[in-house]
């Protein structure tokens, strides 16, 4: 959401520099994004001067043009040659001198103001038009200045030119009260101790003695709790004044009419939507507010038909057909256009779950339903309609009849609560004062009344403060007003050391998160909607996807780490380690399955490159270095063999109580090209629910450390592809099962060197004695005859 530096002035009175009033804002909670300069003129018309015409005599070389003779307050006259048609003796006007850098409208570069000879006479300078000064499109003649003007100031001083700071408010969803030009003053007010100012209302109720003609009936009574409504006789449509074009132009909004402007205009201003129509449209003279009894077809505003659900969504009705949809946007028959003369004007509090139902089911997303369905404010519609109504009889004509305010409800009670000093002060972790908690909260315009117990406020809260529900929700308003920076560290900091006995898997997984980003890891967050491409027969589509690229939610979690992969590599940040947390989405018949995840990916080297070598890429002994890890860390004991996935290229799997808890391997190249990834990929997906499940499940155990060492031997081999790892791992344990302690799959290679219908294996045996140590020449037997099993019974060609 857009705000006006300028805009903002009128509701409240600051010091503040447009990037101080930033910061002071985003302090409060209503933070801004950007700050954008716009109006004013390129160079601030340096060296053009307020200059008089003291003469101004025909050229003697051509018609069109004149000499003047133009007094700028120095010493001598400037002799200008001027061609506009106005230009006159006693005019006060705006001088370009010589030197001066000049920005037309249109003009591919700038214009410096140089001396010089035109038809032969001596020139000095330039008098000015709109468009030379880059003010305006006019050219018809210079611009003519109010006499007494000081002769030699600055003409920018003179010229209708408003520079302004268009500040960009990064709302959260739970600050609809920060929504409007009027809703930042309110909070900045709170700040500084002030009161804002509402914009000024020319209309008084008291005054307005003609009846509303059209009477209003709300059927809908839990969906519309207050209907105010204003008739205007005899409006004149046309373009909005100049100064009501450049406030909506300057926060992004396209001019349309002077109505149709006021209630944009207004919205902004005071944050409550509001709908004009054209009242000799209504058909029966009457409004209804209710729902269809039945699916009914309906054109809005933007030309699109959209089915109305019966009982469901709120309209805007006369006797014969709904006009609007309530709180979303109009229909098309119903609108301002320029020939209306007479105008209803609705400005209403609706139900914020009812509009945000709707809106999103027709996936239309206006102004005035990003308002309404996070929560209205319902003491601002009699205000925001007298003062659209006093806009419009001023700027359009027109006389307005009596304002009817009907509700359904008695009132609109503040919510109530209670707030202890002490638990406040404990929070924020500074003692701040009784009276200065009670300062703050009066400027916030939360009532309060003290209460017997010191302790204890009891507070009222407006209904407009849609987040303040609860005692946290005060503290937070609190602190955010007096100031997150005026809260010093405490020289010392006290906790508590607790221990749990229940099982508490979100601590686990923060625990081992943790972990991870200790071991060098970045933990990274993605989109659970992928492209319609990665989907097949079992996936959740959505219902209205914004795109073809966000069509499905994610069957895998790779998706997401490729484009990561991707976005790090076009960024030259091409040696990698992520990880991520997330989940997995599948249809089952008329069931929809979720399962949790964690996955880890790698590209490029492990670690930065050092003056004297080349550090190691990032690969399959890499992931297997992790798994191994993760196997310490939940004590977990598996099988690994390799695995066939379309994701992989080559890869390993390790089976624990029979299922499949973890898959590691080279990203397949088809996936890799996809993304545009310039190095081989790897990818480590964990099942996490599976993983918390034996590790809740299992029991501590203990193995004594050994008494005598370990001995460890490599072997490379290759071998036909359809042998899997579990039968050479059967095999080998066979060679001595007492002295062989674990047999680990390190490597497989396919590719270049390796004949095809082949493959590469590395294995590590380890070899131990529990009773002795072992000899070299006890293993060296022990491995000729694991040698000879894998050559004689599976075909191996063991590689030296």
């Amino acid at each position: 959401m857009k705000i006006s530096y300028n805009w903002l002035k009128e509701y409240i009175d600051f010091e503040y520099s447009p990037h101080e009033l930033a910061d002071a804002l985003t302090m409060l909670g209503l933070e801004i994004g950007t700050v954008e300069t716009v109006g004013g003129v390129p160079g601030n018309l340096e060296g053009v001067v307020v200059g008089k015409v003291e003469s101004a005599i025909q050229h003697p070389n051509a018609d069109r043009l004149r000499v003047c003779k133009v007094d700028v307050g120095a010493e001598e006259l400037l002799n200008i040659v001027c061609g506009a048609p106005n230009v006159a003796a006693g005019q006060t006007v705006p001088v370009a001198t010589v030197g001066s850098v000049l920005h037309p409208l249109g003009a591919e570069k700038p214009l410096k103001i140089k001396k010089g000879k035109i038809r032969g006479e001596v020139s000095m300078g330039m008098i000015c038009a709109e468009d030379e000064l880059g003010i305006g499109p006019d050219h018809d003649g210079i611009i003519v200045l109010e006499d007494g003007l000081p002769l030699g100031s600055p003409a920018i001083d003179a010229l209708p030119i408003e520079q302004d700071y268009i500040l960009e408010i990064d709302l959260t969803p739970n600050r609809i009260d920060g929504a409007s030009h009027y809703g930042a003053a309110r909070d900045l007010a709170a700040l500084l101790r002030t009161k804002p100012k509402l914009p000024a209302i020319s209309l008084d109720p008291k005054d307005l003695q003609t009846p509303n003609p059209i009477p209003v009936s709300i059927l809908d009574k839990d969906r519309c709790k207050r209907y105010t409504s204003v008739y205007i006789k005899g409006v004149t449509v046309t373009d909005s004044p100049d100064w009501l074009k450049k406030r909506l132009i300057s926060i992004g909004l396209r001019p349309i009419n002077n109505i149709v402007d006021i209630t944009n205009y207004v919205l902004h201003e005071l944050g409550q939507p509001m709908h004009a129509f054209d009242a000799d449209k209504l058909n029966g003279q009457e409004i209804i507010v209710k729902t269809l009894d039945q699916e009914t077809p309906f054109i809005t505003l933007d030309e699109i038909e959209r089915t109305i659900i019966p009982h469901t969504d709120l309209m805007i009705c006369d006797k014969e057909q709904p006009l609007c949809i309530a709180g979303t946007m109009g229909g098309i028959n119903s609108g301002v256009t320029e020939s209306t003369k007479n105008v209803f004007l609705e400005c209403a509090y609706f139900d914020a779950g009812s509009v945000r139902k709707t809106a999103k089911r027709l996936g239309l997303s206006t102004d005035s339903s990003f308002r309404y369905e996070r929560g209205a404010d319902p003491h601002m519609t009699m205000t925001t309609t007298l003062r659209a109504a006093s806009l419009m009889v001023e700027i359009a004509g027109g006389e307005a009849s009596v304002v009817e305010d009907l509700q359904t409800v008695d009132a609109f009670p503040p919510f109530e609560l209670s707030l202890s000093v002490a638990k406040t002060q404990r929070i924020i972790g500074k003692a701040i004062s009784r009276a200065e908690i009670i300062e703050i909260l009066q400027a916030l315009e939360i009532e309060v009344e003290e209460e017997a117990d010191q302790d204890l406020l009891a507070l009222k809260v407006p209904p407009y403060r849609v987040d303040v529900q609860r005692e946290i929700d005060v503290i937070e308003d609190i602190l955010r007003v007096y100031g997150y920076n005026n809260v010093e560290i405490p020289n010392h900091l006290h906790g508590t050391l607790s221990f749990k006995q229940y099982k508490n898997v979100h601590r686990l997984k923060e625990t081992y998160a943790n972990y991870l980003s200790a071991n060098g890891f970045y933990e990274i967050l993605t989109n659970s909607l992928v492209a319609t491409s990665w989907g097949d027969k079992h996936a959740v589509p959505i219902v209205n996807p914004l795109s073809e690229e966000l069509g499905v939610l994610r069957q895998s979690m790779l998706p997401g780490a490729l484009e990561t992969l991707r976005f790090n590599q076009n960024r030259q940040n091409e040696n990698l380690a992520i990880y991520e947390f997330g989940k997995t989405y599948r249809q089952k018949g008329e069931a929809y399955q979720e399962n949790s995840y964690l996955a880890i990916s790698l590209m490029g080297q492990q670690h930065p490159v050092h003056w004297d070598q080349k550090p190691p890429a990032h690969g399959l002994t890499t992931l297997k270095r992790e798994v191994e890890r993760l196997q310490h860390w939940f004590g977990i004991q598996g099988q690994l063999r390799e695995c066939s996935h379309p994701e992989f290229n080559y890869g390993l799997e390790m089976l624990v109580r029979g299922k499949v808890l973890l898959r590691y391997g080279s990203v397949a190249t088809q996936l890799s090209q996809q993304y545009d990834l310039k190095q081989e990929a790897f990818f480590l997906l964990i099942d996490w629910d599976q993983l918390t499940q034996i590790y809740f499940s299992s029991s501590p155990s203990f193995h004594p450390i050994p008494q005598y060492p370990s001995i460890r031997r490599d072997i490379s081999m290759v071998l036909e592809d359809r042998i899997s790892f579990a039968e050479i791992n059967q095999l080998v344990s066979k060679a001595n099962p007492g002295l062989i302690r674990s047999v680990e799959l390190h490597d497989v290679y396919k590719g270049k060197g390796i004949e095809k219908g082949h493959k590469s294996y590395l294995i590590s045996i380890e070899f131990r004695d529990d009773k002795k140590t072992l000899a070299d020449k006890a293993v060296q037997k022990i491995t000729e005859r694991v040698y000879q099993l894998l050559e004689n019974q599976l075909g191996a060609k063991i590689r030296s």
